[in-house]
């Protein structure tokens, strides 16, 4: 009798414990279906986002170069639509610089001249982006244009590259600059960056950043009005950076830098930096410079 009952114990007992298995999810399986799942994980991105950045900086400085020395506000419109699935997203951007010092109406020209209240460059950008793993890849149209400046527009073709990680971000940026006059086709600049953020608080970030630009021999010929004729790196630019998130929706930011012209050649190049100054034009060793932004995102 022994067998018997010992078949019918364990045949209750697999029983019990099959009863149990279908009441009780198992350990480290989703506690939600998965098409619901699917659902939540799909509405956590949204199909179109839009920001609005307003920047207030007492210099304007790219791509190593100083193009005003004095006050500016910068505005941004960024547009971005996010892909099905694996095709990345499909941005569109508009910057816009406006020479705070040059907002009234006399007929003074340069770069923001006050017949358009500082506004002196507009910039349109059309960028595609996707990721491989934890490098994320960009590229993109970049059209500068300078109205009453008397300045000719700019137009690039760019590809870009990041390695996200949590210890160290570095990026490269490649510009080719297609459309200008009495530009050489060989005329090419790369951009590097190395950034860290850290999270202070929930709301406070702290970012610094280290940026250079590289420019090819004819480019810096080129801009140089033919003084350089070497491939040079414009400067090395060190920043840092505290943002804080007000609202799910708005962000206070303020930064500072401080730019150093690495090469004695581009400190002693006279048309290196592109001045809105009207007495002309003159040189920078390094410039301190920082300012105030704050951001709309929905």
């Amino acid at each position: 009798m022994k067998k018997p009952m010992i078949l019918l114990g364990a045949l209750a007992a697999a029983t019990a414990f099959a009863a149990q298995a279908d009441e009780q999810p198992v350990s480290g399986a989703p506690t939600q279906p998965a098409a619901e799942q699917m659902e939540t994980e799909e509405d956590e991105t949204s199909l179109v986002e839009v920001s609005l950045t307003l920047d207030v900086n007492s210099a304007y400085v790219s791509h190593n170069r100083i193009f005003s020395d004095t006050p500016v506000a910068q505005y941004d419109l960024w547009m971005q639509m996010n892909l099905p699935e694996d095709f990345g997203w499909l941005a569109f951007d508009v910057w816009a610089n406006q020479e705070l010092n040059k907002r009234h109406s006399s007929r003074v020209h340069g770069n923001g001249g006050r017949q358009f209240g500082g506004f002196g460059e507009f910039d349109y950008e059309i960028v595609y982006g996707n990721s491989l793993g934890p490098v994320n890849f960009t590229a993109s149209h970049l059209w500068y244009t300078y109205p009453r400046c008397g300045w000719h527009s700019q137009k690039f073709w760019t590809v870009g590259a990041e390695y996200d990680n949590e210890f160290l971000v570095p990026s490269v940026k490649f510009f080719w600059e297609y459309g200008h006059d009495n530009k050489p086709d060989e005329a090419f600049m790369f951009d590097f960056a190395l950034s860290r953020g850290f999270e202070l608080t929930e709301k406070l970030s702290l970012t610094f950043t280290s940026k250079t630009t590289l420019y090819t021999s004819q480019y810096a010929k080129y801009i140089s009005g033919g003084e350089l004729t070497d491939t040079v790196f414009g400067g090395w630019d060190n920043g840092l950076a505290l943002n804080y998130a007000l609202t799910d929706n708005i962000s206070l930011g303020a930064h500072l830098n401080y730019l150093y012209k690495i090469d004695h050649r581009v400190r002693h190049a006279r048309d290196w930096d592109a001045y809105s100054v009207g007495s002309g034009h003159s040189t920078h060793d390094g410039m301190l410079y920082g300012g105030f932004s704050a951001s709309l995102s929905f």
